[in-house]
């Protein structure tokens, strides 16, 4: 979370040393061209496919090229397992980071009762 944190406030074109501060390591990209963080237990690679920017909304729209992810947080079947993964979430109403939990609920089948006619 700190170093997360940290390179989300500090500018790299501002301060040369940024990865050797953390200790983590840029490494090039296997698909895209762009670094990677060798540290990082999930990396996914995107390429830019359009910037969308109208007047009440602006978004990125990308498609995912690759992914690597360290067995240790794998499931059995080979998938990112967010249990296992414990990612951040960043909110933004309260400037807090948040990690993952548990399952909550199972998609495509949670709302599979609001589809039924009355």
């Amino acid at each position: 979370m700190d170093v997360a944190d940290f390179f989300g406030i500090a500018s790299g074109n501002r301060m040369s040393d940024k990865f050797e501060r953390t200790g983590y390591h840029a490494v090039r990209s296997n698909k895209v061209h762009a670094p990677v963080i060798e540290e990082c237990p999930v990396v996914m690679e995107c390429e830019l496919l359009e910037f969308l920017k109208t007047d009440h909304v602006s978004g990125i729209v990308g498609r995912i090229v690759n992914v690597k992810a360290e067995e240790a947080v794998l499931s059995e079947n080979g998938k990112v397992d967010p249990a296992k993964l414990h990612a951040l979430m960043f909110d933004q109403f309260q400037n807090g980071y948040y990690a993952t939990g548990g399952k909550v609920g199972q998609a495509w089948n949670a709302g599979a009762a609001l589809m039924k006619k009355k």
